[in-house]
């Protein structure tokens, strides 16, 4: 039992979905905002990436890795419209992965005070 769970835990450290985020191709940060707004995107997972809770998933700091980044928008298991490449060329997907990772992560509500003033915690 113990040489079956070292065979499993070094096939989980070996497996390259662990080190696909290190080989997605450098993406442009500006071009993929550009494309983020102009393809669509923003119109579920919302301007700053957050998403919405009857829309779309949060995309801002995304930890999926580039491949299951990819997949998803080729191939999506929701509502959401699959993006051949013919319609999203890889290297505007990248782009556009770039731009969610390097967006900042939401701010609680607690901590705008604007939302304070309404009883927000």
């Amino acid at each position: 039992m113990r040489i079956l769970s070292l065979a499993i835990l070094a096939a989980l450290v070996a497996s390259p979905a662990l080190s696909q985020d290190a080989k997605a191709p450098a993406g442009d940060i500006k071009n993929g905002e550009k494309h983020f707004i102009s393809d669509g995107c923003y119109q579920c997972h919302g301007v700053g990436a957050n998403g919405a809770a009857l829309t779309g998933p949060r995309l801002a700091r995304t930890e999926y890795p580039y491949e299951a980044f990819i997949n998803q928008l080729r191939h999506p298991g929701s509502d959401m419209p699959p993006y051949e490449a013919s319609i999203v060329p890889d290297q505007v997907v990248a782009d556009i992965y770039a731009y969610v990772k390097s967006r900042p992560d939401y701010k609680p509500a607690k901590d705008i005070p604007l939302l304070m003033g309404m009883g927000a915690r």
